[in-house]
């Protein structure tokens, strides 16, 4: 049988699935409370595999939920962001891309199947016929689809690698060119193709669409920035989430974003902004507890 204590140790691996399937951390904790309710309202059976019989009913109910959430995302205002998923201090030394927010966007426009074949063979390293058995679908129609899936990402710009060190180092010199307004240090830092997405979610102001190319998103952060700071400078703080570090930014003690970027050869091709305050509150409880 499997006890409160062995569930919790599942716990965490079964909330990772849900959360890139479903790119909101809410809706992967209800998916992975709700498989445990079933199986006590199961009568607790005993269980050959806890973490597949886990694992298939959170596929099965995200595969479920996947409809709603993007009805609930067709309504979004402006461009939307996956909820961030933060890290525990010992996952803060090296980068997880099979998180970040690029891949995450990305596996958004999959279709529900082929998201989770992707998901489960490519990220979580399990046969097809493994799969197939998840998903409750034939293992060549999984391998169709993860394929079919990675077809998907493969049109997608493949970043070079790059090391946490390298990460900050971009990140400390986007932030000092673009508070002081210099052109010069930008076009070092960002590529000609850059794109600003930012997410406010009807709650706050930001781009009601995504802002395309060095000259239109570097106009609109010198903007912003200056017409922000000009009586009380920004503080920033580093949180990790989405398996990277990010930056949280303050005014007068007040939260208002969070940055993180995606890299192409050592430049920022995509600027993250996180302004919706739902998904800046547990970002601003993390980078306060680090001040602890």
């Amino acid at each position: 049988m499997v006890s409160g204590h062995e569930f919790e140790t599942l716990r965490k691996g079964l909330i990772g699935f849900s959360y890139r399937m479903l790119g909101s951390m809410p809706d992967a904790e209800d998916i992975v409370q709700e498989a445990y309710v079933r199986w006590e309202q199961a009568g607790r059976p005993e269980l050959e595999s806890p973490r597949s019989w886990y694992l298939k009913v959170c596929a099965r109910l995200c595969l479920d939920r996947v409809k709603s959430v993007r009805y609930q995302r067709e309504k979004y205002v402006g461009p939307w962001l996956p909820e961030p998923m933060l890290a525990d201090h010992a996952e803060q030394t090296e980068l997880d891309e099979t998180i970040s927010l690029a891949l995450m966007m990305t596996i958004e426009r999959l279709t529900p199947t082929e998201r989770a074949a992707f998901i489960l063979h490519d990220v979580f390293g399990y046969e097809f016929g493994e799969v197939a058995e998840i998903v409750g679908l034939k293992p060549d129609h999984c391998r169709q689809l993860a394929c079919r899936a990675r077809e998907h990402l493969r049109g997608e710009k493949q970043r070079g690698r790059v090391d946490v060190e390298g990460v900050q180092r971009i990140s400390d010199a986007f932030f000092q060119a673009v508070q002081a307004g210099d052109l010069a240090a930008l076009r070092m830092v960002l590529t000609e193709d850059v794109t600003l997405y930012t997410d406010g979610g009807g709650k706050v102001s930001a781009a009601k669409e995504p802002v395309l190319g060095f000259d239109r998103v570097t106009k609109f952060l010198i903007r912003v920035f200056q017409n922000a700071q000009r009586e009380t400078p920004f503080e920033m703080r580093t949180v990790w989430f989405n398996g990277s570090p990010g930056v949280v930014c303050y005014l007068s003690g007040e939260v208002i974003s969070a940055f993180q970027f995606e890299l192409l050869e050592g430049r920022i091709i995509s600027v993250f902004v996180h302004r919706n305050p739902d998904k800046l509150a547990p970002l601003d409880q993390a980078a306060k507890q680090t001040l602890r």
